[in-house]
């Protein structure tokens, strides 16, 4: 009780921070935005393999979200590094305070986060014609979840070993560009050479994208959606881990 009571607390410290960053507010709420609008109609006229008769956005939005999720939680451990040379870190070592509390706060500010930056995106997608399937839409956003948490687990362990904003973001975009080529999230995999196709089986985020596109379909039963859960579920138990595990070691 005590570690969820403090977790709550500094998930309630975290959360408003970010919402009173006016900055995060745009960018982080408009960038997705604008990925539909201004792309989402290039697709209209595109057809092929695995773009379906239900129009492009059932096909994209999927994608976007799992996109957003991406990226909207690897850059996580550049606040670590923030926080960890302006000494809050340190300050918070000599409390009673566990470094588990706070990695569990900014996982659950980090999910909350994600899922408002989901829900303006599902919305500016249901006024310009996106189907939403009630179901199916609310266990795509447990996904969405989940990807956030394995994303930003994952750069608060990987801060805490590199410990250098320049090096985390270089390793973050060295990992996330070919995940994000590699996975379907923009166009099909279907559409891809073979070769490509079988490089997609190796990248876990492919699962998830295929699993979200079945899910918003409606096809609940999908062989892509409990394929999608095993393969995230098991990389978030693993990464979150390894992040605890150094967060047990000491943050400063």
């Amino acid at each position: 009780m005590i570690l969820l009571r403090t977790s709550g607390v500094l998930y309630r410290f975290a959360l408003h921070q970010a919402v009173n960053n006016r900055a995060w507010i745009m960018l982080g709420l408009g960038q997705p935005v604008m990925w539909l609008v201004l792309f989402g109609p290039l697709l209209e006229s595109l057809s092929g393999p695995g773009m379906g008769h239900s129009g492009q956005f059932e096909m994209f939005v999927p994608g976007l979200l799992m996109m957003v999720a991406l990226f909207g939680s690897t850059f996580m451990g550049l606040g670590l590094l923030a926080d960890l040379r302006a000494g809050f870190l340190e300050r918070l070592a000599v409390t009673p305070v566990s470094p588990v509390c706070l990695l569990i706060g900014w996982l659950l500010r980090d999910v909350t986060l994600l899922t408002a930056q989901a829900l303006l995106l599902l919305g500016v997608g249901g006024a310009m014609g996106l189907h939403i399937h009630l179901a199916g839409t609310a266990l795509a956003l447990s996904l969405v979840a989940l990807v956030g948490v394995l994303g930003a687990g994952a750069s608060y362990a990987l801060a805490l070993v590199v410990r250098d904003e320049n090096t985390l973001a270089g390793a973050v975009n060295f990992v996330t560009m070919p995940m994000t080529l590699v996975s379907g999230l923009l166009l099909p995999v279907a559409l891809a050479p073979g070769w490509l196709r079988m490089l997609a089986k190796a990248n876990p985020l492919y699962y998830a994208v295929e699993a979200a596109r079945s899910l918003m379909a409606g096809h609940l039963t999908d062989p892509a959606v409990p394929a999608g859960f095993a393969v995230i579920g098991a990389l978030v138990i693993t990464i979150v881990w390894w992040a605890v595990s150094l967060f047990r070691r000491g943050v400063v």
